[in-house]
């Protein structure tokens, strides 16, 4: 309850007291002058029932001002979760009730939803760790929040690689030994579980992925379905034992698990339950210590908001990995994308409502903030708002000091705009304190790159110049523009680098604003100056006119960057059409070039056009068919290139090829 409530409640119970202890204190009077009349025969002519009836009269009022006020403040809440504001989350508490919130909220909402962005980044990640069985040296994973895990399709711990190839349902291992060689072991078969999405501790590694499940239509409900079935996913997480590769545990779900984190002993799902489903609960099936038991979310464990479409349910689960103890809740309405620091999960959802006093559709951003509890693998709900605009990366968020800052742009005519919200520990509403809505942005740029720094954020924006803009955050409640750098191209990727650097990763343009290849940026953020440049032009890789592309454009876990080693790398794969009779493969047919590029970064540089070094290129055997690399792993100052046909090990000093193990794959095979 509110300040502001309390205080209306206590007037109200102080006016009744007052006209209670006044009603007493007339009483006693009365009768004193009763007897004082009677003792010296004094008569008056009085009715006793006006009497009272005037005296009661206030006390009846404000009796029943109190009754009103305490009726209106009291709320029954089914669960612990009793929060007052526009976003209220109360549990369903059945299957009857869930149902019908969902039909009413979506009466509310006009058929507008824009739905989930494309993910179209494959989740990832693991930060640097140091090894317990050996002092290897290695760059992990790229992650967005230090000592936050993001899983990747490769991990490794300085000792050993594990690669879940994109086409298989297996996980490749390889050891490496101290003289650098490359040691093939048995791969993990995972059977009918796809899986692109690896967590490796000391003792475990953890596989998330999915099944298929073929489901046919009911066409008693669904007459006019002309479709005799679908395939739906089925989530699960996998634990393995790293030393025999036995299976110690899993939890499988009829929900996809969208994204996760890991965090210490901990493990974070957050997924996507589709409601359309027959069971609306959330279903889990777990196997552990040999047995398995299968149940489904209790409905008081399911919560819904009072202001939101409902399309869907998210649903945060945790997994003590100690313990295997699974803690899940669900809450009513989608999920596009997370952010997720030490204490706390933020999840936003993208949607459109309708205005009806402009008569227009506006792009919102929904976001729910949950604390977290590392040690019991839990995380509770904690408030909850919304923004306009809508974002498209993970990166496009923070929380720092207990705010939570995040960037948005919107559809047709475009506008972005930053916010600093709070949590109003009243209201249980993240609140905006603080924000810049004008000129973040020349006319029809949208947001291209967001990299947040303690109390610096910085924003690039594109249509055909690129402004990297520097906003100052130290006063959250008044954010301020610092200065912006101008030039041709746009970052994808903004990586901060010492003290005063800034190195950024994206496509490089024309004067007309179309892209023309790919670039690594050095930028001075005290002068706000470009330092250096290195372009990729299209057409230069492997030495022929080729087309060719990164994954690392738009998904930061495919970039090795290290700051403290100086280095960024990222894999580029090209292919070009074969037009000669005398090349090793058939005229008219494609061949697919794949290389790994390395720089090292120096902003101590006596020259500043050597800030950014000339490439290091590490080439994979050309293929006749698509066999990328999918990343590149650092470990004792060797570079190690995995892709779906071999593994390349590359020694960064005498800059020559080690070794390179060819793999089995089903292309060879025919």
């Amino acid at each position: 309850m509110t300040a502001e409530k309390w205080i209306i409640l206590g007037v109200s119970i102080s006016l009744v007291l007052f006209f209670v202890i006044r009603l007493f204190f007339d009483i006693i009077w009365n009768k004193r002058l009763e007897k004082f009349q009677k003792k010296h025969n004094i008569f008056v002519n009085k009715d006793k029932n006006n009497f009272f009836a005037k005296r009661l009269y206030g006390l009846v009022v404000s009796g029943f001002v109190l009754a009103i006020v305490s009726a209106s403040m009291v709320i029954v809440a089914p669960t612990p979760i009793d929060y007052e504001s526009e976003y209220t989350v109360q549990a369903v508490e059945s299957e009857n009730k869930l149902n019908e919130v969902i039909k009413t909220a979506n009466e509310n909402f006009q058929d507008n939803y824009r739905g989930e962005l494309d993910n179209m980044t494959p989740e990832a990640s693991m930060g640097e760790k140091e090894d317990t069985t050996a002092e290897r040296d290695y760059i992990g994973t790229n992650v967005q929040v230090e000592g936050v895990d993001e899983a990747d399709i490769v991990k490794t711990d300085g000792n050993s690689i594990y690669y879940a190839t994109r086409y298989t349902n297996k996980i490749r291992i390889f050891d490496i030994s101290l003289d650098h060689k490359i040691t093939v072991k048995e791969e993990l078969d995972l059977d009918n579980l796809y899986t692109d999405s690896l967590y490796l501790t000391e003792t475990q590694l953890i596989v998330i992925g999915y099944t298929y499940n073929y489901r046919p239509y009911d066409f008693k409900e669904a007459q006019d379905c002309h479709i005799w079935g679908y395939y739906s996913y089925t989530g699960a997480v996998y634990i393995y034992n790293r030393e025999t590769l036995e299976l110690d545990y899993s939890l499988e779900t009829d929900t996809n698990f969208y994204q996760h984190r890991l965090i210490e002993d901990s493990l974070f799902l957050v997924s996507n339950k589709s409601i359309q489903d027959e069971s609306i609960a959330p279903v889990f099936s777990e196997y552990k210590n040999g047995n398995e038991e299968t149940y489904a979310l209790d409905y008081n464990n399911i919560y819904y908001f009072s202001n939101m479409p409902i399309y869907n349910m998210t649903v945060i689960t945790g997994i003590n990995l100690n313990t295997y103890e699974v803690k899940s809740e669900g809450y009513l309405g989608g999920v596009n994308f997370i952010y997720a620091s030490y204490n706390s999960i933020y999840t936003v959802n993208n949607f459109y409502d309708y205005n009806s006093k402009t008569n227009e559709y506006i792009n919102y951003t929904h976001i729910v903030k949950y604390e977290i509890d590392i040690e019991n693998a839990e995380a509770k709900y904690v408030a909850a708002g919304r923004v306009k605009g809508y974002i498209s990366d993970q990166y496009w968020m923070d929380e720092y000091n207990d705010y939570f800052r995040v960037v948005t742009t919107t559809w047709g005519n475009i506008k972005n705009r930053l916010f600093v919200l709070q949590v109003n520990n009243d209201t249980k509403e993240l609140e905006v304190v603080g924000s810049i809505t004008e000129n973040l942005g020349k006319e029809g740029e949208s947001v291209k790159s967001v990299r947040f720094n303690e109390d610096v954020v910085y924003v690039v924006t594109f249509k055909q110049i690129d402004p990297l803009y520097t906003i100052d955050l130290s006063v959250p409640t008044n954010p301020v523009f610092v200065s912006d750098i101008e030039e041709l191209g746009f970052n994808t990727y903004l990586h901060k680098w010492g003290e005063k650097g800034l190195v950024g990763f994206g496509f490089s343009a024309d004067e007309e604003g179309f892209t023309n290849g790919l670039k690594i940026s050095a930028y001075d953020t005290d002068d706000s100056t470009i330092l250096d440049t290195y372009t990729m032009l299209y057409g230069q890789i492997g030495g022929t006119n080729s087309y060719f592309y990164s994954e690392a454009s738009y998904n930061p876990k495919a970039l090795m960057i290290s700051p403290e080693k100086g280095i960024i790398a990222f894999p580029i794969t090209g292919w070009t059409y074969n037009t000669s009779t005398d090349d090793i493969y058939e005229y008219g047919s494609w061949t697919y070039i794949s290389e790994y590029y390395v720089f090292y970064i120096d902003f101590n540089s006596e020259k500043t056009e050597e800030i950014i070094s000339k490439p290091i290129i590490i080439d994979q055997e050309p293929t006749s068919y698509y066999s990328g690399i999918d990343r590149g792993i650092y470990i004792d100052n060797v570079i190690y290139t995995l892709s779906y046909s071999q593994i390349l090990s590359f020694d960064l000093e005498t800059r020559k090829i080690l070794e390179t193990i060819l793999l089995p794959n089903e292309y060879d095979q025919e």
